[in-house]
C-alpha cells in the first residue's frame, strides 16, 4: 500500500512540474485589455521614460507558453519580446484556419512584376474587438502594471495567433489542380505535404530531392523501375522555386530546368520558372538567408493549393521578377531592392529547352 502511495505521489509531482501554469496566478486577456484602456485614458499624465528600463529588464525573462485545445497560458514577457517566440505549429494552424484570401500572389503569367510581402485577409470573429490595440509603449506599461514573476495570461488561441501575426510577412504561390490525373495529384500532394509546418532556420539548407525521396505512398503510374520520386513531384518543386523567387532572402543554390518545355505544371502558359528534379542529377536546393526562421504551410481554396512562406517579422525589401525569352532559351532574373528602392542583389536562372511537350498532367 505504501509503495502504491509513493508511486501516486511521484506521478503527481511529475504532473505538477510539467504543468507550469499551476505555479502561477492566472488572469484573463480581457483583464489585460481593460488595463490597456485604463492606461490609455491616463497616458497624458504618465512619465514613460522611467518605465523603459523596467520593460527592458522584463524582456530578459523567459517566455513560457502552454498550448491547449482552444487557449494558451503565456507569461507577459511573451508579449514584450520577439514575436517569433509564439510561432509554433499550433499557432500557425489557428491563424490559417480562418484565412480568407491573399491580396497578392506570385504572378506566373507576367513577364515583369514587383512583389512585396503582404498580410492576407482573415475571417475575424471575437478578435475584432481587440485588433485596434497595438504593442505601443502604453500597452507595454499595462503589461508591466499587471506583471510579476508569478503571473500568466490566459488567452484564446485565435486571438493570440492574430495579435502575434499582424506584422508578420506572408508570401504565396498558387497552383491550379483542376483536371489533373489522379496519379499526378497523389505525387504532387505527397511532395507538397512535406513542407507543411516546416521550419527552416537561419542559414539552414533545404534539399528538396532528399525531403521527398523514397515515399512508399508514391504513385508509380506504369513505371516498372524504382525511382526516388515520380511523375509530377516537379509540380511541387516548381512551386517552391517560384516561392523562393519572391522571398528576398531565400537563395537558390541549385536548380535545373526540364529538358522539354512543358506546359503540364502551369496549364496553358509556360513561363520558364520551372524547377526539375530527377534522381540525384537534377536537384532543387535552397538556403534561408533571413536572420530568423521561416515557416512553410499550404492553403487550399477551390481548385488551388497555395504554398505559403511566413517570416515572423516585417520584411521591407522588394523583389522584382523579370522573365526574358528567345526561342527555347530563357532566363528569369530576381532583383532585390531595399525599402528605398536601392538594388542590393540579384540572381539569374537560365533555361535551355529542346522541344515542347503539350501533355496534360
Amino acid at each position: 500500500m505504501k509503495k502504491s502511495l509513493k508511486i501516486v505521489f511521484l506521478l503527481w509531482i511529475i504532473a505538477i512540474l510539467n504543468h507550469k501554469a499551476l505555479a502561477y496566478d492566472i488572469f484573463d486577456f480581457d483583464d489585460f485589455i481593460d488595463d490597456m484602456m485604463t492606461v490609455e485614458n491616463v497616458k497624458n499624465n504618465i512619465d514613460t521614460s522611467k518605465y523603459i528600463d523596467q520593460i527592458q529588464e522584463l524582456k530578459k525573462e523567459n517566455c513560457i507558453i502552454e498550448n491547449y485545445q482552444d487557449y494558451s497560458y503565456i507569461t507577459p514577457v511573451c508579449l514584450l519580446g520577439e514575436k517569433e517566440y509564439l510561432t509554433t505549429e499550433k499557432s500557425l494552424q489557428y491563424l490559417l484556419k480562418n484565412l480568407n484570401t491573399f491580396y497578392d500572389t506570385y504572378q506566373q503569367d507576367s513577364y515583369y512584376f514587383t512583389y512585396k510581402a503582404t498580410s492576407p485577409s482573415f475571417w475575424y470573429t471575437q478578435y475584432d474587438k481587440y485588433r485596434k490595440y497595438r504593442w505601443t509603449i502604453y500597452e507595454k506599461l499595462a503589461i508591466l502594471y499587471r506583471t510579476s514573476k508569478n503571473r500568466m495570461i490566459k488567452i484564446d488561441n485565435e486571438i493570440l495567433a492574430k495579435l502575434m501575426f499582424e506584422d508578420y510577412s506572408f508570401y504565396s504561390v498558387p497552383t491550379n489542380l483542376a483536371n489533373r490525373w489522379p496519379c499526378s495529384l497523389t505525387n504532387y500532394k505527397l511532395a507538397i505535404s512535406k513542407l507543411e509546418w516546416m521550419e527552416l532556420k537561419p542559414w539552414e539548407i533545404l534539399d528538396f530531392n532528399k525531403l521527398i525521396s523514397n515515399d512508399p505512398r508514391s504513385c508509380k503510374w506504369s513505371s516498372t523501375k524504382s525511382f526516388l520520386f515520380y511523375w509530377w513531384s516537379c509540380g511541387a518543386s516548381s512551386q517552391l522555386f517560384r516561392l523562393s523567387l519572391i522571398m528576398p532572402d531565400i537563395t537558390v543554390l541549385e536548380r535545373a530546368w526540364h529538358t522539354k518545355w512543358r506546359s503540364l505544371y502551369y496549364g496553358s502558359n509556360i513561363m520558364w520558372d520551372d524547377a526539375a528534379m530527377y534522381e540525384n542529377s537534377k536537384k532543387f536546393i535552397i538556403r534561408n538567408d533571413f536572420d530568423t526562421s521561416i515557416f512553410f504551410s499550404t492553403y487550399e481554396k477551390w481548385n488551388y493549393v497555395y504554398l505559403i512562406g511566413i517570416v515572423p517579422k516585417p520584411v521591407y525589401e522588394y523583389v522584382t521578377i523579370q522573365k526574358n525569352v528567345n526561342g527555347y532559351r530563357s532566363n528569369v532574373i530576381k532583383y532585390i531592392y531595399n525599402s528605398n528602392w536601392y538594388a542590393i542583389w540579384q540572381q539569374q536562372f537560365d533555361s535551355v529547352y529542346s522541344s515542347i511537350y503539350w501533355w496534360k498532367a
